[in-house]
């Protein structure tokens, strides 16, 4: 069960669609939500080649950038305090200085479940995007993560958990069953594979493996294989993990004509090697 859930902030959408998340969770299972905003000092002020005098002028800029990152750190978390205590959740926040990657790598260990946005940038000040920062959390991770993308989530309560055997994969299915996220929802688990067969007994395995997890009488099934028809029945919840470190994929609408994938709300899960 969770008790503590880390939401990293920057301001982007796709952190505000964290805070929803972390609002939405923090009042299911009564958690407490802890917001952090970090300064990339480091890189503000790494090191340059410059011209005669330019050292001066590099010291102004640094601290014109720390500045900046320090009041956009403290407008995002205020932010965060404000939509907490109007959602009558407990939350406290978090202001570090270092390099992103490696201070929510270090925090994230406190927490039980950690929330990024997928189009977050913690090095704004010195790069317009920051894919690196959340490649590196993913496969560096030893707690699970969400990544949460910047489109509002669609009300439902079905879950989509891409599912292929593999150790990563049970570890997913066991992380999210025991992180008390599956209770009220129906779980669909799919599998693919050239055999319909064998991907229907895979997909069972990983049934029986969330249901053990998260305590027996949760609704789960495992779904169609991929090839035969769509693995979903209806626009889903959640993708868990499928392949080494993270997982992703779509969902689709399963009705006459499956249409084109649709992003899952929750389009990224890591759960941490063991």
């Amino acid at each position: 069960m969770m008790n503590d859930i880390l939401v990293c902030l920057e301001g982007s959408a796709s952190s505000e669609r964290a805070i929803d998340l972390g609002i939405e969770l923090a009042r299911e299972h009564g958690t407490r939500l802890v917001g952090l905003a970090i300064i990339d000092e480091p890189d503000i002020r790494a090191g340059a080649a410059m011209g005669i005098g330019g050292s001066s002028y590099k010291q102004q800029r640094d601290e014109t950038l720390l500045e900046d990152s320090r009041q956009r750190a403290e407008a995002a978390l205020a932010q965060f305090e404000e939509r907490c205590k109007k959602a009558g959740v407990a939350a406290r926040s978090l202001e570090m200085r270092g390099r992103p990657a490696a201070k929510i790598l270090e925090e994230m260990t406190e927490h039980d479940l950690t929330l990024i946005g997928r189009g977050a940038n913690f090095v704004f000040e010195t790069k317009v995007e920051d894919a690196a920062t959340r490649d590196n959390i993913l496969h560096r991770a030893h707690k699970p993560v969400i990544v949460v993308p910047e489109e509002p989530a669609r009300s439902g309560h079905d879950v989509l958990v891409a599912f292929d055997g593999s150790s990563a994969a049970k570890r997913a299915v066991r992380a999210f069953g025991e992180s008390g996220m599956a209770q009220g929802r129906t779980i669909h688990v799919a599998s693919m594979d050239d055999d319909g067969e064998q991907a229907w007994e895979m997909a069972s395995r990983g049934v029986d493996i969330g249901l053990d997890a998260a305590g027996r009488g949760r609704a789960a099934r495992p779904a169609a294989p991929a090839g035969r028809r769509p693995a979903g029945q209806r626009r889903l919840h959640a993708l868990a993990h499928l392949g080494d470190d993270l997982g992703l994929g779509h969902a689709r609408d399963d009705r006459q004509d499956p249409g084109p994938a649709v992003p899952a709300p929750l389009t990224l899960v890591s759960c941490p090697r063991r």
